[in-house]
């Protein structure tokens, strides 16, 4: 037993010795709180490094990955849905570009939910946040993402390819006009440091 809990009183039937055991409770309560004090400087960091990363994605999806989305449905969506031969060809640029479509409008959903709460880490407080939530739209991108790369874009390549050198080169230069941030942008979403 610890010397400061060793205190007995002084007589039976005295409580003499119940102030001396409150001074060693509160000494207690102060060694085992300033042993947790110790670990304050790497939870200062750690807050330090979520407010870093909630702001990096407030800038990824303001300025990169919502802007990109639209380049793809203003640009290259209809150039592939222009030169895509009739019958089966243009029945799959239209599917992919509609499921394209419909997965970016789920993707900029479920961002516009978490959105205040990333902000707010990035401000520096401690709002609530809905890992199942930051869990779906990672996933939902993260499979968006393995569509375009694996599926859509080497079918927009092809069709693209016909037109000429100029329409493939235009049209891959659209997905890849923000390839910077979206590489930085599938750093952060993939968790790289």
């Amino acid at each position: 037993m610890s010397t400061l809990h060793s205190l007995e009183p002084a007589a039976a039937g005295l409580d003499a010795g119940a102030p001396l055991a409150d001074f060693s409770r509160c000494h207690d309560e102060f060694v085992t709180l300033l042993d947790i004090f110790l670990g304050l400087p790497g939870m200062v960091a750690t807050a330090a490094r979520a407010r870093a990363r909630a702001s990096d994605v407030l800038k990824m999806f303001r300025h990169g990955l919502l802007a990109h989305h639209d380049d793809e449905e203003r640009e290259l969506f209809p150039a592939v849905l222009v030169a895509a031969l009739p019958g089966e060809e243009a029945r799959r640029a239209r599917d992919m570009v509609e499921q394209l479509v419909r997965e970016h409008r789920e993707i900029a959903l479920l961002w516009k939910r978490l959105e205040p709460s990333v902000e707010s880490v990035a401000r520096g407080y401690l709002p609530e946040l809905d890992g199942a939530l930051l869990n779906e739209l990672v996933q939902q991108f993260n499979a968006h993402v393995r569509l375009e790369e694996e599926d859509f874009l080497p079918f927009a390549q092809q069709v693209l390819g016909r037109q000429g050198d100029d329409m493939a080169a235009l049209g891959m230069a659209l997905h890849r006009r923000h390839e910077d941030a979206q590489t930085w942008a599938t750093a952060v979403i993939y968790g790289a440091s």
